[in-house]
């Protein structure tokens, strides 16, 4: 069997055939050159699956499985100054399965975060490639102790280089993580909330979205989530 395409179809999932956007359809038509009863997978980006088929512009729904959802992971990054790189962050956390990306607002941050439309199209195209079942969910910016407050049971984590390993930090940790990477400049030392863990990422200093990408991914891995 050739490349199954994976498409991302938003509910309500009211009937046995489900419909594509345009701009989809173009890329499953002319792009993909997809034919009639070609097989394909879709999701709905809150966990359920599904194999089925193409035909005539839509997808024909055959058997689907729910994939629960993994132990709750948000990395949350000051946006950096230009928009590829903030792309880069979105589309990277979105294939390796974080649940969430939080936007934050710092001091010594330069950067803007994209627009909501734009970086959701990222999550999107992410899901899609990486064939996930759930969707990287964005939010708003926040400063940290803001976002301290909103999730006052969660596991802040604090990137800074020289601090202790993240396995350090993960054992005995049950809950929501939250792992928190700065600007450039890293956060002022009044921006961080009392009780967060610092957490270092190597021995090198990484720019703030490999550092959001490698922290993901190793917050990930150490817990053992796999989507």
């Amino acid at each position: 069997m050739g490349h199954v395409p994976h498409v991302f179809v938003p509910r309500p999932w009211a009937a046995d055939c489900l419909g594509v956007d345009s701009q989809e359809r173009r890329h499953l038509d002319r792009v993909l050159r997809l034919e009639p009863g070609a097989a394909i997978s879709y999701t709905d980006g809150a966990g359920v699956i599904g194999d089925g088929y193409y035909a005539d512009g839509t997808i024909r729904r055959g058997e689907e499985r729910e994939t629960p959802p993994s132990r709750a992971v948000t990395v949350a990054v000051a946006p950096p100054r230009q928009v590829d790189r903030s792309r880069f962050v979105v589309e990277k956390l979105g294939e390796l399965g974080v649940e969430r990306l939080v936007w934050l607002e710092s001091v010594f941050g330069e950067g803007k975060p994209p627009r909501k439309a734009k970086a959701t199209a990222w999550a999107v195209a992410a899901l899609q490639q990486s064939r996930g079942a759930h969707l990287l969910q964005i939010e708003e910016p926040i400063t940290l102790s803001a976002l301290a407050e909103a999730r006052p049971e969660a596991i802040l984590l604090v990137a800074e280089p020289g601090a202790g390993s993240i396995e350090q930090a993960l054992s005995a940790v049950d809950g929501e993580i939250v792992v928190c990477v700065g600007p450039e400049g890293g956060f002022r030392p009044d921006e961080l909330p009392a009780g967060v863990r610092k957490i270092g990422l190597g021995p090198r200093i990484l720019r703030t979205e490999t550092a959001a990408v490698v922290a993901g991914g190793l917050i990930l891995q150490g817990l053992g989530v796999d989507d």
